[in-house]
């Protein structure tokens, strides 16, 4: 008794320091032309990590030309015409700093690593994405060999990739989401050089972007240098997102099996699709993130404790539920990997037999609190560094939620109750509702599902 006192007594001083102060703390100003900056300093060391954030992703793309946001990606860091980029690359690359993008369904972002003292030239060169790209077609025709052998080596040739492109083609029916980031195969070849220039003046402009700076800066100087390099940009048409809504009663779906050469052991994911509660039912989500939460962790009586440890059944259990970085709406998921001699069945009535008994009984306080430290203690580890905190910023704004939201979330979750949880259960985590998907081995292999 006296150590469960101290457990609890431990969890809740942690609620209330967690409280005393914002996740994200960021100074925000904006441009005539409708440029955000977000500052988030942090003078540990003079390192400076800049993102540059463009609200596009694969699912802005149009049928017959999946692929072209990544594309895109592809062609950009070359031909900014403000810049004489050869030197300055140069020395970027020999200091030690660290350069990427990545295109996601729902935005596609730049970033680049360095010490601070390069930060003007940095904000120099990166205002060039907006003020217009020097495209060209032998670096086109390069960049679509380079994206056709990334797609076989990282998709095609990978049965964990290959299985979530199949997976997601057949669980959803019209949206977008139903296409792979990278784009099909036929779709690739065919792009040409005028789609990317079309698609680029629709979406690169200072209206439809954002600016994230993380780490060691001055925020007057940033704020002098953002007005000389982006301040002259014209804003650009804000584009409208058009996206087709995904309906929200389907007939029962059957198990979706894909086989792979490559697949090492079986895998089996049970996902339940979400309507939108970002929106309209907020509450709803974080119900499910701390459900989730539960079902995963090493909590007395959990999925995991029972299927790993207790009965021995699978080598691997975990479930999900989409909160970041999805802007529509996606699901509530459980992924397992059972052993060879587990039937699917036996796992499948385990996990719904445990929603039931939770939808019936509810968490137990102690199992509630836990789950709410764990997902307290995820996210502060998550904006530990320069770079992670930047990321998670962007992806918070890419996905419709507000940095108010973000900010509030620690007491927000604080006001989840067993009753919520209990509500959620029977929305939306019904047998009927759940979809199968199966990774197994080619019949060559010999491996089939129980």
């Amino acid at each position: 008794m006296l150590k469960t006192f101290f457990l609890l007594f431990a969890l809740n001083c942690t609620l209330m320091h967690l409280h005393a102060e914002p996740l994200i703390k960021t100074e925000i100003f904006t441009l005539k032309n409708g440029l955000r900056f977000y500052l988030l300093q942090n003078k540990r060391a003079p390192i400076v990590c800049y993102t540059t954030w463009f609200q596009v992703g694969s699912a802005d793309e149009v049928s017959g030309k999946t692929g072209i946001a990544h594309y895109l990606e592809h062609l950009m860091e070359t031909g900014f015409p403000e810049v004489q980029m050869g030197q300055f690359l140069e020395d970027f690359q020999s200091s030690g700093s660290h350069s990427n993008a990545i295109t996601t369904r729902d935005h596609t972002f730049y970033y680049k690593k360095m010490m601070a003292e390069h930060l003007e030239l940095l904000m120099r060169y990166e205002a060039g994405r907006m003020r217009g790209v020097a495209f060209n077609q032998a670096k086109f025709d390069t960049e679509k060999n380079v994206i056709l052998e990334e797609r076989l080596m990282r998709t095609e040739t990978n049965p964990r990739e290959f299985f979530n492109e199949k997976f997601n083609n057949k669980f959803f029916s019209i949206h977008p989401y139903k296409n792979p980031i990278i784009g099909w195969e036929k779709d690739i070849r065919a792009l040409t050089l005028e789609d990317v220039k079309a698609f680029y003046k629709k979406w690169y402009s200072p209206s439809n972007a954002f600016i994230i700076i993380s780490g060691d800066f001055d925020a007057t100087q940033v704020k002098t240098w953002a007005q000389k390099y982006y301040g002259d940009l014209p804003a650009g048409e804000k584009p409208i997102r058009k996206r087709p809504l995904e309906p929200s009663q389907k007939p029962k779906m059957a198990h979706v099996i894909v086989e792979h050469p490559k697949a090492a052991q079986l895998e089996i994911i049970e996902v339940y699709p979400l309507p939108d509660l970002k929106k309209s039912k907020y509450k709803d989500l974080l119900a499910l993130i701390l459900l989730s939460e539960y079902l995963r962790g090493d909590f007395k009586g959990s999925l995991y404790e029972v299927l790993v440890h207790q009965k021995k059944l699978v080598t691997a259990f975990s479930s999900s539920s989409s909160f970041i970085p999805e802007k529509d709406p996606w699901s509530f998921s459980f992924y397992v990997k059972p052993k060879s001699t587990t039937k699917w069945e036996e796992i499948e009535a385990i996990i719904h037999d445990k929603l039931k008994q939770i939808a019936e009984d509810g968490l137990k306080q102690d199992d509630l609190k836990r789950a709410r430290l764990y997902v307290y203690n995820g996210l502060v580890m998550s904006l530990d560094d320069i770079y992670g905190k930047a990321v998670f910023l962007g992806e918070v704004l890419s996905s419709g939620l507000t940095l108010e939201q973000l900010n509030a979330l620690p007491e927000d979750l604080e006001k989840v109750t067993s009753e919520d949880i209990q509500r959620v259960i029977k929305a939306y985590l019904l047998p009927e509702r759940a979809v199968v998907g199966v990774l197994k081995k080619s019949p060559s292999q010999k491996e089939t599902i129980q």
